[in-house]
């Protein structure tokens, strides 16, 4: 029997890989293999975190493997591609709510002086970011405006965001595809029409709009 083709989920900030179980038990059953990778989102080094996902990857055998990402997962990825260059094995990336080119939020907690709590976040982009993606890679890109939040709370206009992160914040020169849902941030982990447009992605290259 072929292998099943890999979809490995990475969680946000804060999290852990027990979050993203409701949408890989959806993927399996739409006949992928899934994996959840876990890293420490604000203890450890980007680099370490790179190193640890490269070593996820490298156990998996499959046909295709794909990325679909939420929020810092999303630069987690996005900072492993550019680390390997073209030694990976990523057929397309799905990010959602990821704030691309860095995160409002983020930039008022480091303000007012509670970095601590962001860690070495900090290092994998929520403060500063380039607005290009440049891999070689399909990027598809699933915004939420469903702005439940602090980020309404602090924000001095009331552009679109998920409560958390802005929708222009997940745009990136060089992507494939865009959406944006109805959904908050934590939301968009849990709500079957997020899978169903991250697949539309992963099998057809595009989102349904």
């Amino acid at each position: 029997m072929p292998a099943q083709p890999h979809i490995v989920l990475i969680h946000g900030l804060y999290m852990r890989p027990l979050v993203m179980r409701p949408m890989a038990r959806w993927f399996e059953a739409h006949g992928y293999a899934t994996s959840s990778f876990g890293y420490r989102t604000t203890s450890e080094s980007l680099q370490l975190n790179i190193e640890k996902l490269d070593a996820h990857l490298n156990a998996i055998t499959a046909p295709e493997i794909y990325l679909v990402c939420h929020s810092l997962g999303g630069l987690l990825a996005r900072a492993y591609l550019e680390a390997m260059g073209a030694n990976h094995a990523i057929s397309k990336v799905v990010t959602i709510g990821t704030p691309h080119q860095g995160a409002e939020i983020a930039q008022w907690m480091h303000l007012n002086k509670l970095s601590v709590l962001l860690g070495h976040s900090l290092t994998k982009g929520l403060i500063d970011n380039r607005s290009d993606w440049g891999l070689d890679v399909p990027l598809g890109s699933i915004a939420g405006d469903g702005g439940v939040g602090f980020l309404p709370l602090i924000a001095q206009n009331s552009e679109p965001s998920d409560g958390t992160v802005a929708v222009r914040e997940t745009h990136l020169t060089g992507e494939t595809d865009h959406i944006v849902l109805p959904y908050s941030h934590t939301q968009l982990i849990l709500v079957t029409e997020v899978y169903e447009q991250a697949l539309n992605f992963i099998q057809g290259g595009h989102f349904v709009h």
